[in-house]
């Protein structure tokens, strides 16, 4: 394959897209918030996506298309919705009023939660529902072939390596994949080269996703979520030492210009670092094409059982049980949904013809077939999801809150049993051994003592800064304490509880 295959398959989609999106240009602006009096109905879509103008214009435009006359606004802020980790479906429209989110995308991950909070869509108002691949129409199916919600995308935790990596391509159980990545290869938070794991287990929501999933494919059932079980901590301690303690959790790896800092992780693989980078497929939007080229990918294997089947996250579009438009058997938030999960709306919502693919996993079977004669990364996508059993993603429990603080326990515990060095960054350059040790010493005084080692080069160093190897990883960051580091690294906010989006 060659560097410009990618670009040549680009020309494909918009090809084979273009008579879909060409009213696209003329579609009604869906940015105009609602204000009271008028006919108009809102959306919240997911906000963590590498194209949200694309999929923001893909459903204004299709809802125009479909002749809807009501207005539409749609709802791309992450402040104000989340994606259903911790917001609640209202806002403040236009006229100061708090009203509700008429239809939402939400993380299916707490799809028993919003169970409570929606209404069923009727099969009459679901176009091709066939189409839904099959992890998600089994999980979301009623008996009456009702849907508890609209499965709109897909994602699973996989494992991107370079083609030739016979190591790698070989790993189909967790004890394969830490063979072939022993722990404690780098201690920075990024490694040196291309050895090593880059993957992020540093929010509660992941790591407390991650606990359950694999407790539920070792033992068979869902791990307590009150008292936790120190052979799964152990586990997950185990996996985050073939990555580094800043690089699996706590997330302090430096930015990169212009990749968004929820795939840092990919962006730094493209660059040449890591051999293996652990992430959901939309990753590969922010890999060059020279990199994609290469590029093979596999499913994470949580277990050694490998008749486990694979766990898929999906994004769902649910109604809002509060919705006025439901109102004397109003149908007009079900119409909405349908239209926002039809399978010409996700097509060009992920594979706009004037814009790049975005790598993301749609949730219908033939968004997959027609992306995999696009780019036969789709097609490694498709046999990822049709290798073996897949299973939705959804926690045992209504309480997100509770997950939360269960999620902060979770990682409290791998933080304290994690067994390796760290760097820790210093303003001073050592420019020879006998300086490092006049500088590290002090650094890692509180940090169990300095090991030896140091670096100026950056990466693994944060940029503009040296790094010292210290015993014990004891910072949630390894820049100095003293120093305000003004990156768009997200360390705060709702962005941190996206179950592995950052």
């Amino acid at each position: 394959m060659t560097m410009c295959f990618p670009k040549i398959f680009l020309l494909k989609s918009v090809f084979l897209f273009g008579s879909i999106t060409a009213t696209g240009a003329h579609a009604q602006n869906c940015d105009a918030i609602c204000v009271d009096g008028e006919s108009c109905i809102s959306a919240a879509v997911y906000p963590y996506v590498p194209d949200m103008n694309a999929f923001t214009s893909a459903i204004c435009t299709a809802w125009q298309g479909a002749g809807k006359t009501e207005k539409l606004y749609l709802i791309a802020d992450e402040s104000t919705w989340d994606g259903g980790y911790s917001s609640n479906p209202v806002y403040t429209n236009g006229s100061g009023t708090s009203v509700p989110i008429d239809v939402f995308v939400f993380d299916a991950m707490y799809l028993e939660y919003w169970k409570t909070q929606t209404t069923q869509v009727p099969s009459n108002q679901i176009t091709d529902a066939a189409d839904f691949v099959s992890y998600a129409d089994t999980a979301l199916k009623l008996p009456n072939g009702d849907m508890s919600a609209l499965p709109m995308l897909g994602c699973t935790n996989l494992m991107f390596y370079r083609d030739g990596d016979a190591g790698m391509a070989g790993v189909s159980t967790l004890s394969e994949f830490q063979s072939v990545n022993p722990a404690g290869i780098y201690i920075s938070p990024v490694p040196f080269g291309m050895s090593g794991v880059m993957m992020n287990m540093a929010g509660k929501t992941t790591i407390g996703v991650n606990y359950m999933i694999k407790g539920l494919l070792d033992n068979g059932a869902w791990p307590s979520m009150t008292a936790l079980d120190p052979a799964i901590v152990q586990s997950l301690t185990d996996i985050s030492e073939t990555s580094s303690y800043y690089n699996a959790l706590t997330g302090a790896v430096p930015p990169l210009a212009g990749v968004e800092d929820q795939y840092v992780r990919a962006g730094y693989f493209s660059e040449g670092y890591g051999r293996t980078s652990i992430g959901f497929s939309e990753s590969m939007s922010q890999m060059s094409d020279a990199t994609r080229s290469q590029l093979q990918l596999r499913a994470f294997p949580w277990t050694d059982d490998t008749s486990a089947p694979n766990q898929f996250y999906a994004d769902v579009v649910g109604v809002n049980s509060a919705s006025p438009f439901l109102a004397n058997s109003g149908t007009l938030p079900f119409e909405l949904a349908n239209i926002m999960t039809e399978q010409a709306t996700v097509q060009n919502a992920i594979a706009p013809a004037d814009g790049k693919l975005s790598y993301l996993f749609p949730a219908r079977t033939s968004i997959l077939t027609a992306l995999s004669a696009v780019d036969p990364l789709y097609t490694q996508m498709t046999a990822v999801l049709n290798a073996k059993t897949t299973n939705l993603v959804s926690m045992p429990t209504i309480d997100r809150d509770a997950f939360h603080s269960f999620g902060g326990n979770v990682q409290s515990a791998v933080l304290g049993a994690f067994s390796g060095h760290c760097d820790l960054e210093s303003t001073d350059y050592p420019g020879s051994n006998s300086a490092a040790s006049q500088i590290c010493t002090p650094l890692c005084q509180s940090a169990g003592g300095w090991i030896g080692s140091w670096t100026n080069q950056a990466p693994p160093a944060w940029p503009g800064y040296s790094a010292c190897g210290c015993s014990q990883c004891v910072a949630s960051s390894p820049l100095p304490a003293n120093v305000t580091e003004t990156t768009t690294m997200v360390q705060s906010g709702p962005a941190l509880r996206r179950y592995n989006r950052n």
